[in-house]
């Protein structure tokens, strides 16, 4: 089997592709080399709304803007969370430290109040007993207790009442010592009773024990709030301690109570403070313990105490006379009973204060942990940022040189594929650069087109080397232009034959005859108007055969591959182009066939006998051999006028001289 010896492939891509290979990524701004990596890399079919947000190359300088926004993002945000959290818990920290400031300051101010309400409370008492007894031997008993609230006023840092309280004696310590002592000198004018005086002063040391409640109240949190209320619970039951004694004075400075409303006003304040002190130690073992050890190392004082309270609380006026003796004597014992709340009380205050000192320790160093740690933050915020803006700047380089490289092999891929795509069939070449095997293909119908060149051998005798080529070039440059209208493929151009099919890679039904006859057809007509270059006014004449069968077809070769056809059929081909005439289109019966079955094409039988008693095609006819001349199609006719040169005289001698190179 014959192979190809010489091969001239003429290789002219398209104006299209010609301009996109030779463009030159050095004279494309930013922006145009982005869209054309985007391009290559199949980015710009995305449409979806976040691709402009998120998506950005950093070759351009918005790209860079962007790369440099989302890497700042993805350092900054979980530092900016970080940072947040933190001065979440500063503030928190802050704030506590702030409250346990208030709160020790409201729980040493309590103290000052506390002994102010005491010497507030026996005046009470001394002014109930007083008004009760109405004797010189009381009066003296109340004008000692005068002296010691003053100074306990005086003593106070502060003036603790609030602002909100309308009333005009509260509004400062000079205006509410005016009131104190109006009342104080009026009370031999108006001839008061106990209970007025009780009535009296309680109100004034309820405005007190109200603004402890409250300021106690604000402070309660974290875990300190119990031993909070406990000291509220306290306070308060020191109050109606109190209360039960000036109440308990009166009944023995007067042998009884006057109504039956003092007796419940006893009974209230009695029931009151002990259910009062029940609750603190709900909330405080601590004050508790504290309470019951005062009680015993006081048990020898205030056993008489308990014997009085059941005796007020039998309340048997009728058997008891006045005396003030007893009244002193329950004064004292529950002075001493109310002071070991008061130091219960005192102890309370004094634990929550060590509590609140620790917890605001606490706080202090928190504080300067955190401070710190934002110290760092602002110094570490400006290196981490400068940091990214400079990986950003060194990312776009590297982008930039990456992007010519791919622009750079783009156009070299464009210069393979295109020389590939001239090798081989677009179908074969694409599944080779998959690394897919291809193998032979049997195709049934076919029909291969074979022309030369009349008179070449004599051409290439008078004319150098250059004009030669130029010359094939000036053919195969206007064939290569007219073959790409019809659905054809060039398998081989060698020397001055030129080799095309129709029906293969990509079979078309019959229509591959069709598509031959009207390519042939065309180029003869071309050839009138195309001169020899270096011959003015000599035009170029071909020889042209044609043939339909089946044939096989594939790829030969690894280093240099190309797509080959095999068969009778290929033989038989070039037999009828080296038996054809000058400019003439010279068919086998099978072509002769499909073209007369699909219509449209006006064919003469050939009369001579040169392709008749060819023994080749004998042999491939199975001995009948008729052969046909295209005449015309869809109304056109060819020049049937034979160019008489040397060559066409002797048919015999170029089929003889083709034979051995056409077989495969």
């Amino acid at each position: 089997m014959g192979l190809f010896k010489k091969r001239e492939n003429q290789i002219r891509p398209s104006s299209k592709s010609n301009k996109s290979i030779d463009s030159s990524t050095g004279s494309m701004t930013r922006s145009q080399l982005n869209l054309a990596i985007m391009d290559m890399l199949n980015l710009t079919q995305s449409h979806h709304s976040c691709d402009s947000v998120c998506r950005g190359n950093p070759i351009t300088e918005t790209g860079k803007r962007k790369q440099l926004l989302k890497m700042l993002s993805v350092v900054l945000l979980p530092m900016a969370i970080l940072v947040g959290m933190t001065g979440n818990v500063f503030l928190t920290t802050v704030s506590n430290y702030i409250e346990s400031k208030d709160t020790r300051s409201a729980l040493s101010f309590s103290v000052e109040l506390g002994q102010m309400m005491r010497f507030l409370q026996r005046e009470r008492d001394m002014s109930a007993l007083y008004v009760s007894a109405i004797g010189p031997d009381t009066k003296e008993f109340l004008l000692k207790r005068y002296p010691d609230t003053d100074m306990a006023l005086e003593n106070l840092s502060h003036w603790p009442v609030s602002k909100k309280n309308h009333r005009q004696e509260f509004r400062s310590k000079d205006r509410f010592l005016l009131f104190l002592n109006r009342h104080r000198y009026q009370l031999d004018l108006y001839n008061r009773t106990a209970k007025e005086e009780l009535f009296f002063y309680t109100d004034v040391i309820e405005v007190f024990i109200t603004w402890l409640y409250d300021s106690v109240s604000e402070a309660r949190s974290g875990s300190i709030w119990k031993t909070l209320v406990a000291y509220q619970e306290i306070i308060v039951a020191s109050e109606y301690v109190g209360r039960e004694r000036g109440l308990g004075v009166t009944y023995f400075a007067l042998g009884g109570f006057k109504t039956k409303e003092d007796y419940l006003l006893f009974l209230e304040a009695q029931d009151i403070a002990n259910i009062t002190f029940q609750s603190c130690r709900r909330y405080s073992e601590l004050a508790y313990s504290i309470y019951e050890v005062q009680m015993l190392q006081n048990d020898m004082v205030l056993s008489p105490v308990r014997a009085m309270r059941l005796q007020i609380r039998s309340n048997k006026s009728a058997q008891l006379s006045g005396s003030l003796d007893k009244a002193n004597d329950w004064f004292d014992n529950m002075t001493v009973y109310q002071d070991i709340i008061r130091e219960t009380q005192r102890a309370l205050a004094s634990k929550i204060d060590d509590m609140l000192s620790a917890k605001s320790d606490e706080d202090m160093y928190t504080i300067i942990t955190i401070a710190c740690i934002f110290g760092v933050v602002i110094i570490v915020c400006p290196v981490v940022i400068i940091g990214v803006y400079f990986l950003t700047s060194e990312i776009q380089k590297y982008s930039i040189s990456i992007a010519n490289r791919t622009k750079a092999l783009n156009k070299e891929k464009r210069r393979t594929d295109t020389l590939l795509y001239q090798m081989l069939p677009r179908s074969v070449a694409e599944r080779l650069k998959c690394n897919e095997q291809v193998d032979a293909e049997h195709y049934d119908q076919a029909t291969i087109f074979f022309s030369d060149i009349v008179g070449f051998t004599k051409i290439s005798s008078s004319s150098s080397p250059l004009q030669v080529v130029d010359m094939l070039n000036s053919l195969y440059t206007c064939f290569d232009e007219r073959i790409e209208m019809y659905d054809v493929y060039k398998v081989e151009t060698i020397g001055d034959a030129y080799m095309v099919v129709s029906g293969v890679p990509r079979q078309n039904g019959k229509q591959h005859a069709s598509e031959i006859a009207k390519m042939a057809f065309d180029l003869v007509r071309r050839l009138r108007h195309l001169e020899i270059p270096h011959l003015p006014g000599i035009k170029f004449t071909l020889r042209i055969g044609c043939h339909s069968g089946a044939v096989v077809a594939g790829v030969v070769g690894n280093k240099m591959p190309r797509y080959c056809l095999f068969g009778e059929t290929v033989s038989v081909a070039s037999k009828m182009e080296s038996l054809g005439k000058a400019n003439k289109i010279h068919l086998s019966v099978n072509t002769y066939d499909i073209l007369t079955s699909i219509g449209g094409f006006t064919m003469h039988e050939r009369k001579d006998s040169i392709a008749k008693n060819d023994p080749d095609l004998q042999n491939a006819f199975k001995g009948m051999v008729r052969t046909y001349w295209l005449v015309e199609v869809d109304g056109m006719e060819t020049d049937t006028d034979s160019v008489q040169t040397e060559a066409e005289e002797a048919p015999h001698e170029r089929a003889a001289g083709s034979k051995s190179f056409w077989l495969h």
